[in-house]
């Protein structure tokens, strides 16, 4: 009888025992489990703050025609003797500029028209593939702590400036092609005041118009996201 007692009395204990070893390791892999969770979500929240702070950047230097390190290694303008030229007899175009002028204006069109509006396309680009990455890192703090938190970072916002502003590059990448129409048309022997030309200024007109609204639009969705 005895003995039975003392083996039951070790069975139990044993089960105590197992049962404590149990709970402790349960509770030792729910805080293991936890502290990575919450080392993630810290990971995480650095890496939206950095981004951010990129976005930030490409705004404002896109806010102001500019073009960071990257763009200018891609994107390159004409020397600036041409420039010069370039901008002088562009802004000659109602002065009747004649043939040779004409000439000379296609060709610097060439190697410096597009320059503001290629530059300006990638920077535009720059910004949408940024969004994309903060899209990322945003979805994945989603997850870690289990619920949207999107709008905690404005996420909508930064996606409607990236849709803005790369309307304002295609608009500016049409205004470049009627410029090169207007001095093809020109040089074709139509006047400046020919009906031809003056479709197209309408056209130009039209697309400066949109270009103001969206410019517009930009500026309220830029106000909400960075302080300039």
């Amino acid at each position: 009888m005895e003995t039975k007692k003392t083996e039951q009395t070790s069975l139990f204990k044993k089960v105590v025992v197992v049962f404590g070893l149990a709970l402790v390791t349960y509770f030792l892999v729910n805080y293991m489990t936890n502290q990575r969770f919450e080392d993630l979500e810290a990971q995480t929240r650095l890496l939206i703050a950095d981004q951010e702070t990129i976005l930030v950047s490409i705004a404002e230097t896109t806010a102001r025609n500019g073009a960071d390190a990257v763009t200018e290694s891609i994107v390159r303008d004409c020397p600036i003797e041409e420039r010069a030229a370039f901008d002088t007899l562009l802004g000659s175009l109602d002065n009747n500029l004649n043939q040779t002028q004409l000439v000379e204006l296609e060709r610097l069109f060439g190697r410096c028209g597009s320059f503001y509006a290629e530059r300006k396309s990638v920077m535009v680009a720059r910004l949408a593939r940024e969004i994309e990455v903060y899209e990322a890192y945003v979805a994945q703090l989603g997850a870690i702590v289990n619920k949207d938190v999107s709008d905690s970072f404005q996420l909508e916002q930064w996606q409607q400036l990236s849709v803005a502003e790369q309307k304002l590059g295609a608009l500016s990448t049409e205004l470049v092609l009627k410029q090169d129409n207007i001095i093809k048309t020109l040089l074709a022997g139509n006047s400046p005041q020919s009906s031809e030309i003056e479709v197209i200024l309408r056209e130009v007109n039209e697309i400066q118009e949109t270009l103001a609204v969206t410019n517009q639009q930009v500026g309220n969705l830029r106000s909400e996201l960075v302080s300039l």
